[in-house]
């Protein structure tokens, strides 16, 4: 008697590894989605708070806008931001920046959507 593999088991391996392949492909790139995704919320986040912050001094809507996205220029992002401020009216009152943007998605056909909308909206109180 032979120990080992089976004359007729013997390309089993090789159709296995053809049947598996693709689905972890797919889920890896659906991590890599997800990942680089997480990457831009952070940088999203980062750029409101510094435009909010930035706005406490300066409360010039525009001036506010062009420090959140001066600070987002430091990450490499495939897409535009935008910048929506509300510089607050007197001590008291907060200082809001949303910053927002898509992310396009690799595997975005196997989920449903193009893009995944990321927006965070900072707010300071002016002292």
């Amino acid at each position: 008697m032979r120990i080992g593999t089976r004359h007729h088991e013997r390309g089993s391996s090789l159709v296995e590894a053809a049947l598996v392949l693709p689905l972890l492909l797919i889920m890896m790139a659906l991590v890599a989605d997800l990942g680089r995704a997480f990457f831009v919320s952070i940088a999203v986040i980062d750029a409101a708070r510094e435009g909010a912050r930035y706005g406490v001094t300066s409360q010039n809507s525009t001036e506010m806008c062009a420090r959140a996205l001066a600070e987002a220029q430091y990450q490499p992002l495939p897409m535009t931001l935008t910048c929506v401020a509300d510089p607050g009216h007197g001590s008291g009152t907060p200082v809001r920046v949303t910053v927002s943007c898509n992310v396009p998605l690799m595997m975005g056909s196997l989920v449903g959507r193009s893009s995944l909308p990321i927006s965070y909206a900072a707010a300071f109180r002016i002292r």
